[in-house]
Formats: structure tokens, sequence, C-alpha cells
């Protein structure tokens, strides 16, 4: 297509350029004669430039793209890869779940590889090492019976979780669950109004009131459509950490909306986060 074209222009050289000359050798009554022949010599020598740039382009493309050199100590990188994505080798899912659980996290009894092959291939827990098996370790098997989690210790919190009063009462009572002590608070009531009739929420805020080592508490939380409010969750937390006061904290892995929590020591967290750089963050700011 680009020889098709330099030919094109090749020809408007040709005709602009005759122009030029027959302007430049009859007879001229003024200078605007000479003014024409330049004009039209000047838009020849662009045509001639631009049949040399298609031609040339032409070349270029017939000639197919180069092939890389090859670089035997540098794997070839996934199409996929994304700031944070790792980059090492595939790690067998084994391997993972005996390393989580020397780090202090254990697969809860009567959970199996086989459930967790029902959400996920193989590859995919190998392939993003850790990360995609912590998600799950605060997942539920998805199969029936429902309600049985992965792992005791570990909650995969979705922000917009919030459709009816009660929710947070719920959500929180889920945080509970995986400190150890489901009972830590009492008289956990929350008073979030939900959807109004046109379907828009019909406060700014909700209240939320429990009862904690024999204190009443009250938290205030901003309202956004159906997403928990971070600040009221992290209060709540707060709260817990301080009460149960025996060194451990919670500890979130990045799930987009979700946060994937677990209620871990300093020590075990460190352990986690030395099998990949990172994997986990405090909730609660220190």
């Amino acid at each position: 297509m680009n020889r098709i074209v330099a030919l094109a222009w090749g020809a408007a050289a040709l005709v602009m350029a005759f122009w030029a000359v027959s302007i430049a050798l009859g007879p001229k009554g003024d200078a605007s004669g000479w003014l024409m022949a330049l004009a039209f010599g000047i838009a020849a020598a662009i045509c001639v430039w631009r049949t040399w740039r298609e031609w040339k382009a032409a070349e270029t493309q017939g000639a197919g793209p180069l092939e890389p050199m090859a670089n035997p100590q540098r794997p070839p990188e996934s199409e996929t890869v994304y700031p944070g994505a790792w980059r090492g080798p595939d790690i067998p899912l084994e391997t993972q779940i005996d390393a989580l659980k020397e780090a202090g996290l254990l697969m809860a009894p009567g959970r199996s590889i086989e459930e967790l092959l029902t959400s996920w291939p193989r590859a995919a827990y190998e392939s993003d090492p850790y990360l995609l098996l912590l998600v799950m370790f605060g997942s539920e098997v998805e199969s029936e019976p429902w309600g049985r989690f992965f792992c005791e210790r570990g909650l995969n919190f979705d922000m917009e979780c919030l459709v009816e009063r009660g929710d947070y009462v719920r959500a929180f009572t889920q945080v509970l669950r995986i400190t150890g002590q489901p009972d830590l608070a009492t008289q956990l009531s929350d008073d979030f109004a939900g959807p109004g009739r046109r379907g828009e929420i019909d406060k700014e805020t909700a209240r939320i009131t429990y009862t904690m080592n024999g204190r009443p508490r009250t938290i205030i939380a901003r309202i956004n459509n159906d997403w928990a409010d971070p600040d009221a969750l992290a209060a709540f937390m707060s709260d817990i950490e301080t009460t149960i006061a025996d060194g451990r904290h919670f500890w979130a892995a990045d799930n987009g909306q979700a946060a994937v929590l677990f209620f871990l020591t300093d020590s075990e967290a460190a352990r986690i986060n030395a099998l990949r750089d990172d994997i986990l963050q405090r909730y609660v700011a220190a």
C-alpha cells in the first residue's frame, strides 16, 4: 500500500515540476509569475520528499519486524505483569499450605485441598503464591453445607456489604470470630437504615452500639451507599486490640474492594511477609 501512495506522490511531483518549469520559461507580465513558479517548485519538492518517505516505509514493512535478542539470564515476563505481581517461580500448593502452617495459619479441621480446587485451579494458586491462598483462608467453601471457613483465623471482609439494618452486626460478628473470642462484644446492634423508597440511603450516619469488657461503646459510621465505613471498622478493631491486649493485631492482605483480615502476632505476620514481601499490612495504624 505504501508503494502505491509513493507512486501517487511521484506523479504529483512531476505535475508540480512541469508547471514550475512552464511558468518559469513562459512569458510573465510581472513578478507574480516568478512567485507562481517558485510556489510550484516548492510543491514539487514536497511531493518528492513524500515519495521518498512512503517508498522507504514500504521497504521497512516488507522486511518484517526484528526479532528481539534472547537474554538467557532473564525469563520472559508475563503479559499480565502488574505492580506487585509475583515474578518468581511457581510454588506448589502443598508447599504454600505447609509454609503458612509454620507461620501460624492453619487450615480449619476438615478442610482440604480438593475444596480449595473447587474455587480456583491449582495453576492459579501456584502462579500467584500465598496471595490467592490467603484470600481463600478468609473465605468459605463454595459448596454446601455453607458457612465452612477454610481458616478459623481469616476473614475476607467485603467493604461493599451493607444492605439492611443488622448488616454491621453481622460483619462485626465475623471480625470477632477470627479473634477466637466471639463473645468479646455483647449487645451488638446498629441502626443502619438501608435503601430508602427511591433507592437512596435515608441517613448520613449509622449508630453502632455494643458492650465490651463491661463498658458500653458507640461508633458513628458514615453512610456511603452500601459501603462499610473503614474508619468505623478500624475503631472496632482498635477496641478489640486494646481489650485483648495479648500482642495480636489485625493484619490485612489486599483483595480489591475487600480486605482479607487476620488476627496475628507481629512475629506471625513477619513470617508470612517473609514468604512474599509485605503481603500483609497492619489494618489499624500502630
